[in-house]
C-alpha cells in the first residue's frame, strides 16, 4: 500500500478553516441563528475598526437588512459608499445605544436582566 501524499493532514487544513472555527462548546440553540461579522464603525472615532462574529436569530438579520435598506432608500440623493448605511452600521449605534442607558450593570447577570432593566 502506497503511502498517502497529504501526510495524515486532515482537510480543513487545506480548506482554510482553523479547528478553533469548526469546533464549538456552545450549547445548541432552540432557533438557528446566522453569524454576521460585524465591524464598528463610528464617524466620530478614530480608532481602527475591529471585526467580531456575532449569533443573532434569522428573524434579527433579516430586520438589520431591511432596516439598513429603508435607511439607504431614504437618500433622494447618492451618498458616497463610505457613508452608506449598513447592518453593521446599525450595531455599531446600538452600542451606543447601551453604553450611554442608564443601566446599572453590576446588576446585570444575563440578557433576561438586561432586558427587564431596558423594559423590553
Amino acid at each position: 500500500m502506497a503511502k498517502s501524499k497529504m501526510g495524515g493532514m486532515k482537510l480543513s487544513q487545506f480548506s482554510g478553516i482553523k479547528a478553533s472555527e469548526t469546533e464549538t462548546t456552545e450549547p445548541p440553540q432552540e432557533s438557528t441563528p446566522e453569524t454576521v461579522s460585524v465591524k464598528e464603525t463610528t464617524p466620530a472615532s478614530k480608532e481602527k475598526p475591529v471585526s467580531i462574529n456575532i449569533k443573532i436569530s434569522r428573524e434579527q438579520h433579516e430586520w438589520l437588512n431591511d432596516t439598513a435598506r429603508t435607511v439607504r432608500d431614504n437618500n433622494t440623493e447618492p451618498v458616497p459608499p463610505g457613508d452608506r448605511v449598513y447592518p453593521q452600521h446599525l450595531i455599531g449605534v446600538a452600542v451606543e445605544l447601551l453604553q450611554k442607558s442608564d443601566i446599572d450593570w453590576s446588576q446585570v447577570k444575563n440578557t433576561d436582566d438586561l432586558r427587564q432593566q431596558l423594559k423590553l
